[in-house]
């Protein structure tokens, strides 16, 4: 927005004027979108290219960047929490939605689905909610993982009492229970 008033072409983000023609108009609006696609990832940027009017640009960008969802807020918080500092004595108090964020950004790559089924359609994160969340499927992985590794086995064995049990045909069976973990 700066460099758009420096270059005097802020007054794109507004209707057309009355007093300037139209191919002075289309101009002044192509190096606006120019100057604001310069500003850029190149990732970001290539979606934007055909764009011709730098209000519609300016908007589309708003409502992609700039919308207070959880989503952007982790994006932004993660870039934010990434930079590396030296630490010093600052008397900041980190508000509970950036621990929640920031913890959530710590998380491997593996919990991405939890991550994002915390996140969705929720304006606000406490840091107590994923926590909690955290907490318990720690538990449900550690549980799926203990029935996996538990066995049960039954071992019969027989055993004759003499001559006359042996040819009756019975056998006396003894159950066991075995769980390895």
């Amino acid at each position: 927005m700066d460099v758009l008033y420096q270059q005097e072409l802020d007054m794109v983000l507004e209707d057309k004027p009355e007093d300037i023609d139209d191919k002075q108009w289309t101009r002044i609006n192509l190096h606006a979108c120019a100057t604001i696609r310069s500003f850029l990832d190149k990732e970001l940027k290539y979606p934007y290219m055909k764009e011709t009017s730098a209000k519609k640009l300016w908007r589309k960008l708003e409502e992609k960047y700039m919308t207070k969802s959880a989503e952007n807020r982790l994006f932004l918080k993660k870039r934010l929490f990434r930079f590396q500092y030296r630490s010093a004595n600052l008397d900041v108090q980190i508000p509970d939605e950036d621990k929640a964020l920031c913890l959530l950004n710590s998380l491997p790559d593996d919990y991405d689905h939890l991550t994002t089924t915390l996140l969705y359609g929720k304006s606000e994160v406490k840091l107590d909610e994923v926590s909690a969340a955290l907490v318990n499927h720690e538990c449900r992985k550690k549980e799926q993982k203990t029935q996996n590794s538990q066995t049960e086995a039954l071992v019969a064995r027989g055993r004759t009492r003499g001559k006359k049990m042996r040819e009756a045909g019975k056998i006396s069976f003894k159950v066991t229970r075995e769980v390895s973990c």
